[in-house]
């Protein structure tokens, strides 16, 4: 049920130009005087939106125009967002959060200047928006309407009745229990840490914004639809003004809970094996949450699935602020690892761009404090990383892991903005020489097709997941690995690897590595069984299966 006639939105998902050098500075300077002045750093507003008229700097600037109290600023920033969000190709989906946001922004600005009809009106659109993403009877909608009863019951009182009704369905939904059936989407449950500040919304993806905070932990849940595919995060296609997020078709951020550390360790970090993920610059917290759950549902992994979100300002022009704050976000990653590597279970990380810096510097100063302390695989997927940095720092690293893999294409596009901006080649960058080092697997993923930034592959393509799996969940060597082939051997150990572009696809892997288990040497013979029971139906899945079977004995 939607609150007033406000209509839904849909935009369609445009590939965004990369930044110029000009303009990341800018954006940089602005986020560094917005700490001491505030005032002063609103005033590049202008300059830096003549240069990029991006809705996500809007956002950003609205919220400062409120916080030094301007919100005659606020509404002008917000306007052109909020007047396209009835139309089709607007700025976000309706899906997206940041839709509700900037409702809730222009909510704020209109009651700040003493017009409550307006602030109430926008609000209650927010609320539309946000029903729209969860789902009518989420728990997270509570929230939204008890600040919105004492000013319908005031000033909507015709909608008083309608809004009771709907808090009571909703109340009345936390304490039903449902029947799961084979048509219901999976719950993922992903245990979190996060030094980005809580924003005090019950919005799961709400909760947390771009600004550093303290270190939060808890447990999280992203449900998967089925017939989920792997490597896509199923979301509306925002050509339907119709289509509402259904978690039985699409990826969504169901719940959130925080913990106390002790509690949070307790939980996730005994016997069994954990998989964490870490991202990279211009992720909200939300999105790097249906990564992580996507990437722990698609690899099958049998233990707990982790993830890590630094404060990026998730937004492209965000780069230079995104890396100044490597070395500040230190402490809480330090201590987010010691509570991750505890108890007997391995501790696998998948870190992706810039969080792989992160994650290196973190990982180099948590080590000489605790020497006892290992990872099992460490993935450096398209590593923002400096390569002689990485080949400095590698001996620490590979001292207290099973092992290191790095993900390298060469049509990376946000690696090669990287490359212009810090002055030198990333060791994601697969152009020219790729990084070699002693103990290091090398490989080169550029035969696969990627996003528009060409930056997503690790997470995106089926043949690399089969990779990944392969790495993570079974501990098998490049060598054994159907999905790439050796170009080099490094000596010292390691190499360099081509991904096959026939290379085994993530299911084929995932099923192949069950047959072997259950079946040992019989595990061929039971595939040939299985694929003649299916009458050719799925011929390609099984031959496939085979031939993972084969790569192994």
């Amino acid at each position: 049920m939607t609150l007033i006639g406000a209509g839904t939105w849909a935009g369609q998902s445009m590939a965004q130009e990369l930044p110029d050098m000009e303009t990341l500075t800018m954006f940089a300077a602005y986020e560094e005087r917005l700490a001491g002045d505030p005032g002063a750093a609103l005033a590049m507003a202008d300059s830096i939106l003549a240069r990029a008229d991006d809705p996500d700097l809007r956002l950003r600037f609205a919220e400062s125009a409120l916080a030094v109290g301007n919100p005659t600023k606020a509404l002008e920033l917000l306007q052109p967002i909020v007047d396209g969000l009835e139309r089709h190709g607007a700025a976000f989906d309706m899906t997206d959060p940041r839709a509700a946001l900037a409702l809730d922004l222009m909510s704020r600005a209109y009651a700040a200047l003493g017009q409550r009809d307006a602030a109430l009106t926008t609000a209650l659109r927010a609320y539309n928006a946000a029903e729209a993403r969860l789902g009518s009877t989420n728990p997270a909608l509570l929230d939204r309407l008890k600040r919105l009863e004492p000013e319908i019951a005031e000033l909507r009182p015709n909608l008083l009745a309608p809004v009771q009704a709907m808090r009571q369905t909703i109340e009345k939904g936390k304490e039903a229990k449902r029947n799961i059936g084979d048509t219901d989407p999976t719950a993922v449950k992903v245990w979190f840490g996060t030094n980005r500040v809580a924003t005090g919304a019950t919005d799961p993806a709400q909760m947390f914004g771009s600004d550093r905070g303290e270190l939060t932990v808890g447990s999280l849940t992203v449900t998967i639809p089925p017939g989920h595919m792997a490597g896509m995060i199923e979301r509306p296609s925002g050509w339907f003004f119709t289509e509402h997020p259904d978690p039985t078709k699409h990826v969504v951020l169901e719940s959130l809970k925080a913990m106390a550390e002790e509690a949070f360790a307790e939980g996730c970090c005994g016997d069994r094996d954990r998989l964490l993920f870490i991202h990279g610059y211009n992720v909200t917290f939300h999105d790097g949450a249906l990564r992580a759950a996507q990437l722990a549902f698609d690899l099958e992994f049998p233990g707990e699935a982790m993830y890590y979100s630094w404060p990026s300002k998730a937004s492209l022009y965000g780069y230079l602020s995104d890396s100044n704050g490597v070395l500040a976000s230190r402490p809480a990653m330090e201590t987010f690892f010691e509570m991750a590597t505890r108890g007997e279970g391995k501790l696998h990380v998948i870190a992706h761009s810039m969080g792989n810096r992160y994650a290196i510097e973190a990982l180099e100063t948590f080590f000489l404090r605790h020497p006892d302390r290992r990872l099992g695989q460490l993935i450096l997927a398209a590593p923002d990383v400096d390569r002689a940095e990485l080949k400095a720092r590698f001996p620490g690293l590979s001292a207290h892991t099973d092992g290191i893999t790095l993900y390298a294409s060469k049509h990376d596009k946000a690696l090669q903005v990287s490359n212009m901006v810090n002055g030198g080649r990333r060791a994601g960058d697969a152009n020219g020489e790729l990084v070699r080092i002693a103990g290091l697997d090398t490989v080169d993923a550029s035969l696969i097709e990627a996003d528009t930034l060409g930056h997503s592959y690790f997470g995106d393509a089926p043949q690399l997941l089969g990779d990944i799996l392969g790495v993570v969940r079974l501990g098998w060597s490049a060598p054994e690995r159907c999905g790439v082939q050796n170009r080099e051997v490094v000596d010292g150990g390691g190499g360099v690897w081509d991904v096959r572009a026939d290379g085994c696809r993530v299911s084929e892997v995932r099923t192949a590595s069950d047959l072997m288990r259950i079946f040992g040497e019989e595990a061929l013979g039971e595939a040939e069984t299985r694929m003649s029971l299916d009458q050719d139906t799925m011929r390609e899945f099984w031959l496939g299966v085979m031939d993972v079977i084969r790569e192994r004995t």
